[in-house]
């Protein structure tokens, strides 16, 4: 009952006059964004569609006229360029694992020369550039190549000209290697990713990494408008050995009301946020929602949920019975059995894909 459930509340949500964003690993919600008028992007690297990791996206200010942070290290005070090589050194983190420390210092040296020789200093408003006036992969492969020369062959330059070969110039640049070509005023914004599910997990996961950046701007930059973030299978985007990728997921979910802003965590196993190196930044991002809809489950999931949300036995026995359309609904200190009843014409939007 997940997807037919998700999908009737997006249908409720959208008569409400609420933007969604869905990130889409199965193609489920291709059809319902068709059916509402909304827009269908393909971020798999299948089309011309890109998000350039290298696009500075303005901080958004709170109250105070302050920059929101979302990092947990962050000073006061940081401007656009500075927050961003934070999220940089994630993507970085995500892509190439294997970095040294002195390799990924060599990398961070070289992106800032490079914002440099594109007019892109500390105090840059990103706010006022377009797409074009940013950096793509293959000005940073270059410029790499040029501090190669330079330094006589240094080995940590020659291995970094070949680590990021393929993002510039091989499979992985049809991916991230453009300026940002992703540009829509729909109100249902199907993000496709069906098509990075071949490709290899680090890929995989700092894609997603990429496209949440770009969602997080989508719901911050204007607080008169409600936007809802949909992220399916959302297991999709922990990667254990980079914790901060979490972090900043568990920041955009605990900051989005502040922006008249949501997020919807959706997966079938909350074990996939419990692992020891992340447990700190998952639990969070499965306690801090108002609203828990728990669907059937067993085995391990079903005990971890237990323990998570503290069951008893008549809950455990809801969840353990897999009935469809029954859930245990959590809404503050209450807890209620509910069934959800879905009319025929609501189905007739939601096409073939799931949620039958």
């Amino acid at each position: 009952g997940k997807s037919a459930f998700v999908k009737a509340f997006a249908i409720i949500q959208f008569k409400n006059g609420v933007k969604q964003i869905f990130i889409d690993p199965d193609a489920e919600y291709v059809e319902l964004a068709h059916n509402l008028g909304g827009a269908v992007i393909n971020l798999g690297g299948g089309g011309n569609t890109r998000i350039n990791p290298l696009e500075i996206r303005p901080a958004p200010k709170d109250d105070e006229k302050e920059l929101n942070r979302l990092y947990i290290d962050e000073g006061n005070g940081m401007g656009d360029l500075a927050l961003h090589i934070k999220t940089l050194e994630i993507f970085f983190s995500m892509y190439l694992p294997d970095l040294t420390m002195i390799q990924k210092s060599l990398l961070k040296k070289t992106i800032i020369e490079l914002y440099r020789q594109f007019d892109i200093t500390w105090e840059t408003d990103a706010a006022k550039l377009s797409h074009t006036d940013f950096p793509i992969f293959s000005d940073l492969h270059k410029l790499l190549k040029q501090r190669l020369e330079e330094s006589g062959g240094d080995k940590d330059y020659r291995e970094l000209v070949e680590l990021l070969t393929d993002i510039s110039e091989g499979s992985d640049s049809f991916i991230w290697n453009g300026h940002t070509t992703l540009d829509t005023e729909a109100d249902i914004i199907v993000l496709n990713t069906k098509a990075l599910q071949t490709t290899p997990d680090a890929v995989k996961r700092t894609q997603y990494f990429n496209i949440l950046t770009w969602c997080w701007e989508q719901m911050s930059n204007n607080r008169g408008e409600r936007v809802l973030l949909v992220c399916d299978e959302a297991y999709l985007m922990i990667d254990p050995q980079v914790p901060q990728s979490l972090a900043f997921l568990r920041n955009v979910e605990k900051r989005s009301r502040k922006y008249e802003s949501a997020l919807a965590i959706i997966s079938h196993s909350v074990v996939d946020f419990l692992a020891p190196e992340i447990k700190m930044y998952g639990q969070a991002l499965l306690d801090i929602p108002c609203y828990k809809i728990l669907m059937g489950c067993d085995g391990k999931n079903l005990q971890e949920t237990k323990d998570l949300y503290n069951l008893t036995d008549a809950e455990q026995e809801l969840l353990e019975s897999k009935r469809r359309g029954h859930a245990l609904f959590l809404v503050g200190s209450k807890r209620l059995h509910v069934n959800f009843e879905i009319p025929a014409y609501k189905f007739a939007y939601m096409g073939k894909a799931g949620g039958r």
